[in-house]
């Protein structure tokens, strides 16, 4: 991005080889987009809440490039990010990320009169069931599996609640990007040291299985 216009995105799909695509993703939208490395002012990576091994491997490679680079890096919360794909909006917003075993990361948002967004609830995570434990009478969701979540949350609701029209739906860069640009225009940035992952749970690492 330069001066909150996005110069380009990549969109990866998901799955069990998209994050050995991801640096060369990188390398190829910088030389599409005629940057250099060396030319950037900041960094903004998302910090989670979900996919333990996405998220350590994004942070990972960010923090390394801020390293190298000696460039400012910002980390954004991705429930933040992700509501914030729907602007202005007058209902809740209830963004959802995909855990395990049927549970969601989410929280709630609201946008105020000051077109800033507020959060109305902390990042949590719980059953896609439940819900309507968190969400008022109105509420549109928007999530990052709209082929699982939707056809759930319809099931679930029904008229009652909307969902984000499916092409809203999934994480944005540029969502983060200019969210993360507004901080480092400010002078913020984040110490490498002390920017964590914000995973909501206890991380659940597993050795791959031996085959025999």
């Amino acid at each position: 991005m330069k001066d909150e216009i996005l110069l380009g995105e990549y969109i990866l799909p998901s799955g069990p080889s998209h994050f050995s695509n991801l640096m060369p993703s990188i390398d190829d939208l910088l030389i599409k987009v005629g940057l250099e490395p060396q030319k950037l002012d900041g960094l903004i990576v998302a910090l989670g809440p979900g996919s333990f091994t996405g998220i350590r491997i994004g942070l990972s490679v960010v923090k390394g490039l801020s390293q190298c680079l000696n460039i400012p890096i910002i980390g954004v919360p991705t429930l933040v990010a992700m509501a914030s794909q729907l602007p202005y909006l007058n209902e809740d917003i209830c963004p959802l990320v995909t855990s395990r075993k049927g549970e969601v990361f989410t929280a709630l948002f609201r946008w105020g009169a000051n077109g800033q967004l507020s959060r109305l609830i902390e990042d949590t995570c719980l059953k896609i069931n439940d819900l309507s434990s968190i969400t008022g009478n109105k509420a549109i969701f928007i999530g990052n599996d709209f082929n699982n979540q939707g056809p759930i949350l319809k099931q679930q609701f029904g008229e009652k609640k909307i969902l984000a029209p499916a092409n809203l739906w999934n994480l944005k860069a540029s969502s983060l990007g200019i969210l993360g640009l507004k901080k480092l225009k400010k002078g913020h940035s984040d110490s490498l040291s002390e920017l964590v992952p914000m995973y909501l749970r206890e991380v659940d690492i597993r050795l791959p299985k031996e085959v025999s």
